[in-house]
């Protein structure tokens, strides 16, 4: 995460190119979007006794649960190089991230969420899919999340790869609703390793955004 600012920081002040990062957890570590209250939604002890590190994002969104199980992807790139406005852009780079995900045969889509099922979000990240996030068959399998600069743009992305085990949500503060969220290996009914997924996105980024990275 650290590294991710500091490269947004570096984009920003004009200093490198755009930069993909496609990385994995290990220890695992959860992390909250940056407008979220620690306290209210995590139980720290019982984090801290399952051996997962917390730690807040730059970008905004819900909770996310790090590990091996789970890949992120991070894109700094110009804003000038996108379309104008907040949303405009965060669907220009989910349908690269789609585009990606066609590479190894998930046939995903970006979906405006109904303000009902908005109004269900407990905090957790999978646990309902925003607007335009990411989804198979209705249930969300990327969650993302932007920070902006005045020249320079950031997305996290948090990709489900195989299922976390139900026993982790024992640290959340409130109710959740997993089901709502899908794993690559249960769509594909098969397992998926890190460099095949990491070279799929950085296809997918490639083709979808048409800028070097």
């Amino acid at each position: 995460m650290q590294q991710d600012i500091d490269l947004f920081n570096d984009h920003e002040k004009g200093q490198i190119p755009a930069v993909l990062r496609v990385y994995s957890w290990d220890p695992p570590c959860i992390s909250l979007g940056y407008s979220q209250i620690l306290e209210n939604e995590i139980d720290i002890e019982k984090a801290k006794k399952l051996g997962w590190d917390v730690v807040k994002r730059p970008t905004g969104g819900g909770i996310v649960f790090h590990n091996e199980a789970e890949v992120t992807y991070s894109l700094i790139t110009g804003i000038d190089r996108l379309p104008a406005g907040l949303i405009p852009s965060y669907k220009k780079i989910s349908e690269a991230v789609v585009t990606g995900l066609s590479k190894i045969g998930i046939r995903a889509e970006i979906r405006p969420q109904n303000i009902e099922h908005r109004a269900l979000n407990t905090g957790l990240c999978f646990s309902y899919p925003a607007e335009y996030e990411i989804v198979v068959d209705g249930r969300k399998i990327v969650g993302s999340a932007q920070k902006r600069g005045r020249r320079a743009l950031l997305q996290q992305g948090s990709i489900f790869v195989r299922p976390t085990d139900h026993r982790l949500f024992s640290v959340l503060m409130k109710p959740h609703d997993p089901e709502n969220s899908v794993s690559v290996e249960e769509v594909l009914g098969r397992k998926v390793g890190f460099d095949e997924l990491s070279q799929a996105l950085s296809e997918g980024f490639r083709e979808g955004l048409g800028i070097e990275i």
